[in-house]
This record gives C-alpha cells, structure tokens and sequence, in this order.
C-alpha cells in the first residue's frame, strides 16, 4: 500500500489544520483501521497485507463512511463539550453559593451587630423620646396658662376701659342740655 492512499483519507475527513472534528474522525479511522487489523489477525492468524488493507480502505473512503466518522466525531466533541460546560457551571454555582453564603452571613453578622448595639440605644432613645415628650407637654401647659392669664387679664382690663368710657359718656350726656 503507498503513501497517498494513507494521505488521501486523512485530506478526505481533515480540511483544515483547525478542523477539529476531521481530525477526530480522523482518529476514529484509524482505531476502525486497528480493530480491522487486530480482527483479521484473529481470523486469519497473521497480520493483514496491503491488499488485504486496500479493501478496508475502499469501504472507508466511502461517502456514506466517510460522514459516520464525523458524525461520530461532532457526538464526541459535543458530548465532551457538554461535560465540560456542565463541569464549569457546577464549579461556577458552587463559587457562587460561597459568594451568597459569604454575602449573607457577612450582612447577618452585621445585622446582628446593629442590633446589640442599638438594643442600649434603643432604651436611651425611648427615654430621651419620653423625656422630651414631657418637657414639651409642661411647656405647652405653661402657655397655655400664661395665654389664658394674659387672654383673661386682657379682658378684665378692656371692660374696664369699656365701662370707663361708657361712663364718661353717660356723665357727658347727663351735662348735655337737651333742646
């Protein structure tokens, strides 16, 4: 068997130096080209001779063959792909359930903190409230005292202007002769 038949088939199913999938349909061939061999010797008791191979190599150059090693070759590729992404998405969800969880405890203990802390806070903060609360209510009493006294005293001193004037005016009215 020359050189060009190998050559032929590995530029039948590789078209490319980065046709990845030739070159593992390329692979497969040749583990099909192996297992011929290892079968034949079996059968036949002894290793196959280049005529013996040219038969092998015409079934595999076939159209129809030469589709099944791709075919062969794109479920590989894309199982092992979806392995992979499936590999990284787990490793990707575990980093980031640790992110979360790190996140969450993170603002839990913080949480935590604020909480003892404002819980002493808390009881000075209601007393100021209550505090101020009072304050202001004795205040508001206060004026409204004073702004009673002063509303009342306003009155009592208007009415006795009032009746001063009321006064003044009857007295003048008695001294006014009447025609």
């Amino acid at each position: 068997m020359n050189e060009k038949q190998y050559n032929f088939i590995y530029s039948k199913l590789i078209t490319g130096k980065d046709d990845v999938v030739g070159m593992l349909a390329y692979s497969i061939y040749k583990q099909h080209k192996i297992e011929f061999i290892e079968d034949f010797k079996v059968k036949k008791g002894k290793a196959p001779e280049d005529s013996d191979l040219e038969y092998f190599i015409m079934s595999s150059i076939a159209p129809s063959q030469l589709a099944k090693y791709r075919e062969s070759a794109c479920a590989i590729l894309s199982e092992n792909v979806a392995a992979a992404v499936q590999d990284e998405l787990s490793r990707i969800d575990i980093d980031f359930q640790k992110s979360i969880d790190s996140v969450v405890k993170r603002h839990a203990d913080s949480v935590e903190t604020a909480v003892e802390k404002h819980s002493s806070s808390n009881w000075k903060t209601i007393w100021l409230n209550m505090a101020s609360s009072f304050l202001f209510s004795v205040i508001l009493v206060i004026v409204f005292i004073l702004g009673y006294t002063t509303e009342s005293n306003l009155r009592n001193k208007t009415k006795a202007v009032l009746e001063t004037i009321h006064e003044s005016q009857t007295e003048q009215g008695d001294s006014i002769p009447t025609r």
